[in-house]
This record gives structure tokens, C-alpha cells and sequence, in this order.
């Protein structure tokens, strides 16, 4: 017994000097506001900046922060436990913030707590490479019970999407630090997974997949989970990937949120840019390319859908009828029509060459993350946060089936013409519906599911979650048939 307790000490003791020697050299470090102002740039100033902030709350000054929101205060000085900018992200209080996606990463909301702990400090460092040594050690608040509190901050990440919507960014990841778990009597040390896998595709027409990365694209051989090769995406992060119908295009959206976007198309077969569309000030979320390869449109934070011309690389429509982030969009098989989905719940059809509105469709109560296109192009399929999948008849305007799943908020969905339909949940099932009506197997993955896709013979499909596994599954038995594995 006399030994057990000691051997925890030995585990302990070194734990609570390596502690102490931190806080002891963070006590004196102040977080400024150029510290903590690149975390608000990167999650919330897609909403919350400027003239038409959201709640009218402007993250993107001290003096706005300080100002407030509509429903009134956003920061106490000194007090980040009651300073919503602080409790909504950090998931204490409801709605948690950014709406539709995980927490933050720890080390953005420490800095956060530190910078409202410390009395908002507007003081601008000598050097902004000191932020790695300002981490605060605090004791953090625990999350309190949900509650129905709804204060007015509607705010957004860059990302995610996601997961979106997205799923945000953690290129962070390789300064987190381990996380302790004490609530057994032995420690024990936790390591979370370093990436998010925003999006995934697969080759219409070759045994191909793409995987995003962190300003770069992974290609592998789903048939052996092989890497063949990689292709950089120096615009930032991927939220978008999707093959041409042919394959010999890969369609690569994304960027860096609150800052820059970009589409690229790249040849598959030599990894060449083909074309560059969009110069955005935001990410870019959702991207297609039309049947024929002539349009791309693309949208994301800034709720306008635009379409582009590959060849000339000019706009040929602009469409502004959301009123939320657009986190998809589809091209119909037909190449006439054009559907785009958003945050809201808003499902919005039109003409594809004109951009002219054709149809409004409402139904969702939750987010649209997923859009499948019948073969004939006569209806269209819509995946909601809501759980519920509905369909929707493109000559009358109106819903013609409803189906819910129960398996959480529904975040991704793809289908193959000769394959059953599969869609993805925010509870980590994948569900196989072999007829619209009926969903005949369940798969669990580790986490919730950030996208999917189904292989070019539709015998199995590749799913990614939020922890940053890709795994390949077979449909007909629902067991896994691999693992993907990043570099």
C-alpha cells in the first residue's frame, strides 16, 4: 500500500513542479490584444466584423468588443467567466460558439481568458513570436448545465465546416499541450489527433481518392489505401473537393477564414493547375464543377453564390438570396439547374448559366451540409442538421418525401447511380439506405463524420471524422475494409 502511494507520487510530484515552474513563468505575461486578436480573426470575424456585424457585435477592435452586442455586454474586465467572448466558445454557456462546430482548440481559449483575465490589454507587443510563451495556466470554469440561456452572439468559425459546416482548422495542433486525466487513481496521459479531415472525394471513374490536408491534397488508391501522391493547395485549408464527372479534374476549394478564398482546378493525371477562380475574402466552403466542365461556383461565409467560366476565369452569376453561411452547393446531372444549401436551413435552386432564382424550398430547421441530384436531375435530395433527409420535386417546387434518421444531425451524404444512398452523422454512424425509404445498416465511426464518399464501382464508401481517421468500409457487409493514413 506504502508503495502504491508512492509510486504515485513519483507520477505526481513531477507533473505539479512542471505546474508550478509554468505558472510562475506565465504570471508575468501579459496577453495583448495583438495575441489574442489573430484567434478572433480566425474564428469569428466572418460574422462579427464591421458595420454588419452580427447582434451588433464587432470582434475585430478592442473598442467594439468593448462596446458590446445588442443584447448588451460581451466582455468584463478581468472577469472571463462572466464574459460571453470567453463562455460561448468555450462551450460553458449556450449558444455555444462557433454554431455547428467543435470547441475551440484549448490554447486559443486560454488566451482568450488570459487577455480578458489580464483587463483587456490594447498593449502591442515588441515581438508577436512571444505568443507561444503566453499561454496562462488558470483554473477554467466548468462547463455548466445546459441552460436556455440565449444570448445574441451568432458567430462563425473559417472553417468550420465543415464542419460545417464545416470543422474548424487545428493546424494548431503541434503546440497543444497533453492533457492530464486524474479522475482514476492512476494519471494518465491523452494526446488528441493533430488534423480534422474536412472533405473527401473519389473518383468517379478510377479507384482514386482525395483526402484534404493542411494546404495540400492527399491522393490515394482506395482499392490498397496506397499514397500515390500529393498536391499543394497553398491558398490555405481544403473545405471543398470534388471530382469532373469524367475524373480528369479535381476541384479544390478553400482558404483561410475572415482573410482569403480560392477554387483551383487540377489536372489528375499531372497534378497541373488547369484554373484559378475566385479571389474571396473569405473561405471558400462549397465548390462544384458542372457537368460539361465549363462553370465552377463556389460560395462559404460571405452568402452569396458565384459562378465562374473555367475557360475565360470571369463571373457569370452572382446569386444573393441566403441569408447564412453557404456550407453546399450541386450542380444537377443535367447541367441546367444549380442547388445551394446554407446554415440556416434555406434550400436555394437556380438556372445554372443565368443564376436566375427557380426556386426558394423550406423545410429544414437545422443546417444543410449535403445535396444529391437524382440521375434525371427532376428532383433533389437535401441532408440537414436536423436529422432529416427531404426530397423535393423540381417541377412543382415542393417537398415529395420526408425521411428522418436517427442517427444525430446528419452532416455529409453521397450516392452512386447504381448505388444505395449513404449519409453521415454528427452521433459517428454512417447509414446505408439501400431504397430512399429505408435505411438497412448502421456503421459506427470514432467521432462525428465530417464527409464522405462512395467509390466508383459503389461497392464501398470512405468516410473521415472529426478526429482525423479515414476509413473505407463495404457497403454490403458494413465491415471495414481499411484505414487511410496520413502523412
Amino acid at each position: 500500500m506504502h508503495c502504491t502511494t508512492f509510486n504515485m507520487l513519483l507520477i505526481i510530484l513531477p507533473l505539479v513542479l512542471q505546474n508550478a515552474a509554468l505558472s510562475q513563468e506565465t504570471a508575468s505575461s501579459e496577453v495583448t490584444w495583438d495575441q489574442v486578436k489573430p484567434v478572433f480573426q480566425k474564428r469569428c470575424f466572418a460574422c462579427h466584423r464591421g458595420e454588419q456585424a452580427r447582434g451588433g457585435l464587432d470582434v475585430s477592435t478592442v473598442a467594439g468588443i468593448k462596446a458590446g452586442s445588442t443584447s448588451g455586454a460581451a466582455v468584463v474586465s478581468g472577469k472571463p467567466e462572466e464574459s460571453m467572448i470567453y463562455t460561448l466558445p468555450a462551450h460553458l454557456e449556450n449558444p455555444q460558439m462557433p454554431p455547428n462546430s467543435a470547441k475551440m482548440p484549448q490554447r486559443e481559449l486560454d488566451l482568450i481568458f488570459g487577455w480578458i483575465q489580464g483587463g483587456l490589454s490594447e498593449r502591442v507587443t515588441a515581438a508577436t513570436t512571444t505568443t507561444k510563451s503566453t499561454r496562462p495556466t488558470m483554473n477554467r470554469p466548468r462547463p455548466r448545465m445546459q441552460t436556455s440561456t440565449t444570448r445574441s452572439m451568432k458567430s462563425g468559425t473559417d472553417s468550420n465546416a465543415a464542419d460545417s459546416n464545416a470543422v474548424p482548422s487545428t493546424d494548431d495542433s503541434e503546440n497543444s499541450s497533453m492533457a492530464i486525466v486524474a479522475s482514476k487513481p492512476s494519471a494518465k496521459l491523452v494526446r488528441p489527433l493533430s488534423k480534422v479531415v474536412t472533405a473527401v472525394a473519389a473518383s468517379p471513374t478510377a479507384s482514386l481518392v482525395a483526402v484534404a490536408g493542411h494546404r495540400e491534397v492527399f491522393f490515394y488508391q482506395w482499392t490498397d489505401q496506397s499514397l500515390v501522391t500529393t498536391i499543394p493547395f497553398p491558398v490555405g485549408d481544403v473545405f471543398a473537393l470534388r471530382f469532373s464527372r469524367d475524373g480528369n479534374i479535381l476541384l479544390v476549394g478553400g482558404g483561410i477564414g475572415g482573410a482569403s478564398g480560392k477554387v483551383m482546378g487540377f489536372d489528375v493525371a499531372t497534378g497541373a493547375v488547369l484554373f484559378e477562380v475566385g479571389n474571396e475574402s473569405d473561405v471558400v466552403l462549397a465548390a462544384d464543377l458542372s457537368p460539361d466542365g465549363r462553370l465552377v461556383a463556389l460560395s462559404g461565409p460571405s452568402r452569396t453564390v458565384k459562378v465562374f467560366d473555367t475557360v475565360s476565369g470571369k463571373k457569370t452569376a452572382e446569386m444573393k438570396k441566403h441569408t447564412d453561411w453557404v456550407l453546399t452547393l450541386a450542380f444537377s446531372n443535367d447541367g441546367l439547374l444549380l442547388a445551394s444549401g446554407d446554415r440556416f436551413g434555406s434550400l436555394q435552386i437556380w438556372e445554372a448559366t443565368s443564376g436566375n432564382a427557380f426556386h426558394t424550398l423550406r423545410g429544414h430547421s437545422g443546417a444543410i451540409h449535403g445535396i444529391v441530384w437524382s440521375q434525371n436531375s427532376n428532383t433533389v435530395m437535401s441532408v440537414s442538421e436536423d436529422g432529416t433527409l427531404r426530397e423535393w420535386d423540381m417541377h412543382e417546387g415542393k417537398q415529395v418525401r420526408l425521411m428522418p434518421e436517427d442517427i444525430g444531425g446528419l452532416l455529409a451524404a453521397d450516392s452512386a447511380p447504381a448505388g444505395p444512398l449513404v449519409v453521415g452523422g454528427r452521433s459517428g454512424k454512417l447509414a446505408i439506405r439501400q431504397t430512399p425509404d429505408q435505411s438497412t445498416q448502421l456503421i459506427v465511426m470514432e467521432d462525428a463524420v465530417t464527409d464522405l464518399a462512395m467509390t466508383q464501382d459503389a461497392t464501398h464508401v470512405i468516410a473521415a471524422d472529426v478526429t482525423g481517421n479515414v476509413r473505407l468500409f463495404n457497403l454490403e457487409t458494413g465491415g471495414e475494409a481499411g484505414r487511410f493514413h496520413l502523412p
